[in-house]
């Protein structure tokens, strides 16, 4: 009986220090916790890198970014990281900090920085606040330079409706899944950011967003656009049109609406430019997948979206008419 309730008393403290020893769950991880990429595919994105930049650096840049989602987690973060890691590496086009700490957005602090990178970070709203959220503006309308691709803007809306009005668009859902390859529309052949394109369409299997209020025509420069002309794009293999979560907010404690067919008299944009006050705002659906981060096309599409918002590459921003 003593050799017992000895037993249990050691047993307890040993219990109590295993479980204080777990490691936490990290939030920040999609369900089942986050893959990392092979380096078969670091390979891949190595070389879907452009040896010359498009633009010369006018000087030493310098890109901060935020990658962290407080919404849906995307996996391709982790590549999208790594894309950014390399491309600093091997053309010198900026001197790169991920900083997803947003307290330390400071207007002091994003003083030292050329331009901001939202990369698949969704729900901003969750993530800054206050002060932070207003450095973050000012820095962009001051001057700055904003770049994103996919989920930057799965955020704002209703409770920060000045981050969707800064990049021209948001989230409306996604009716040209991940596991479809959806033909784009080289909507602007010879601007600057498209040159990659070298004057064609091209196909893409990948997550593509709808962008609802505070889109519209004419607010940003169109760069690329979903291809109304291919049926994949705008009819489901039933042969209806897709249809889409209607454009109205919801009231709370009303029930979600049915969707709607899918407005084939409006254009869908991939990916725009446009001026906000003073600074340069670059944005891609482009980037759920994991392989859209070594498409040739894309990575440098990407690249040039860099060097206009850092404020080397010389491209056309007004707005479309």
């Amino acid at each position: 009986m003593k050799a017992s309730l000895l037993s249990l008393l050691l047993f307890f403290p040993l219990a109590t220090l295993m479980q204080s020893q777990e490691p936490k769950r990290d939030t920040s991880a999609p369900k089942g916790g986050w893959i990392p990429p092979t380096a078969e595919e670091l390979k891949k994105v190595e070389a879907a890198i452009p040896a010359e930049l498009p633009a010369k650096p006018k000087k030493d840049r310098k890109l901060l970014v935020y990658s962290l989602s407080h919404g849906f987690k995307h996996n391709s973060r982790l590549i999208g990281e790594e894309m950014l890691k390399l491309i600093e590496r091997k053309t010198g086009a900026f001197a790169l900090t991920i900083n997803n700490d947003s307290n330390q957005w400071t207007a002091e602090y994003l003083k030292q920085f050329d331009a901001i990178a939202v990369l698949n970070a969704t729900s901003l709203h969750g993530g800054f606040k206050g002060e932070n959220r207003k450095a973050f503006l000012d820095f962009v309308y001051e001057g700055g330079g904003l770049f994103g691709c996919h989920a930057a803007t799965d955020g704002g809306k209703k409770w920060w409706p000045e981050y969707s009005e800064l990049w021209g668009g948001a989230f409306g859902g996604h009716p040209w899944g991940k596991t479809g390859t959806w033909r784009i529309r080289n909507y602007d052949p010879r601007h600057a950011i498209n040159r990659c394109f070298h004057g064609e369409g091209f196909d893409i299997n990948d997550e593509l967003y709808r962008q609802i209020h505070p889109y519209r025509k004419g607010c940003f420069r169109t760069l690329t656009c979903i291809d109304l002309s291919a049926r994949k794009n705008t009819h489901n293999n039933n042969g209806k049109i897709k249809t889409v979560p209607p454009e109205v907010e919801r009231k709370p404690g009303e029930p979600k609406p049915a969707n709607v067919p899918l407005n084939l008299e409006r254009e869908y944009p991939t990916s725009w430019c446009k001026k906000a006050g003073e600074g340069r705002v670059f944005y891609a659906t482009f980037g759920h997948n994991e392989s859209a981060y070594w498409n040739p096309k894309i990575v440098e599409h990407y690249l040039r979206g860099l060097q206009y918002v850092l404020g080397d590459l010389d491209a056309d921003d007004a707005a479309d008419g």
